[in-house]
């Protein structure tokens, strides 16, 4: 298994090979014409929005993002934040930036990651997202993510830049986002709070899908 630093520098010298390719290459760019992410619903299979939060500036500095949703949900007594950042295109080296790498930074501790496939209604095949369980005492948390380039979605942000140069090639796009959901683990409920994690996850990857598409 390759350590995150290892994955980092294969990720910076993919978007360095990446940046050669789109910028030699003479296939005009399609920038889809999305709706704001401000847009997308606020009643997700009965999990309803809370609130929205901004990024900090200094955290908007550094991702870039065309646009974002920052955005607490709830059922019952569990909540969830779901977090989209959205970069209409690749070819200026903006990228989504790895859980992996921004919440150990933040001061969480990483206890596990795994990849989980689950089945979202009206998909006819499973989609692999991450697990990715994390502690910063006395706080654990449950994170499921994945990426989506262009129209197709993967858990390894590796992938997803190598998707993105024949995507390019054939559809003239290389848009991305990164779709991280958190569920705040109370006490020793970590089962609850995955459950609770992939149920939201399962319900709203549709809904993004409709929103990239």
């Amino acid at each position: 298994m390759t350590t995150p630093s290892v994955r980092m520098l294969i990720a910076v010298g993919l978007l360095l090979a990446q940046a050669s390719i789109y910028y030699t290459m003479s296939a005009k760019e399609v920038i889809p014409d999305i709706r704001p992410w401000s847009e997308f619903p606020t009643d997700v299979k009965g999990w309803q929005a809370v609130a929205d939060t901004s990024l900090e500036p200094e955290v908007l500095a550094a991702l870039q993002p065309d646009d974002y949703l920052n955005r607490d949900y709830v059922l019952g007594r569990q909540g969830i934040n779901l977090f989209v950042g959205y970069f209409n295109s690749r070819r200026d080296g903006r990228a989504p930036h790895s859980p992996e790498w921004c919440l150990p930074g933040s001061g969480w501790t990483p206890l596990s990651k795994r990849v989980v496939y689950i089945s979202p209604p009206g998909e006819r095949v499973s989609v692999p997202v991450n697990e990715y369980i994390i502690d910063k005492p006395p706080s654990r948390a449950v994170v499921v993510y994945w990426y989506h380039q262009g129209e197709h979605e993967t858990p390894s942000e590796l992938t997803a830049q190598l998707i993105a140069v024949p995507d390019m090639v054939l559809h003239g796009r290389t848009d991305t986002s990164l779709v991280r959901i958190i569920a705040p683990v109370a006490g020793d409920q970590l089962e609850a709070s995955k459950n609770s994690a992939f149920s939201f996850a399962r319900e709203v990857y549709p809904l993004i899908r409709q929103q990239i598409r």
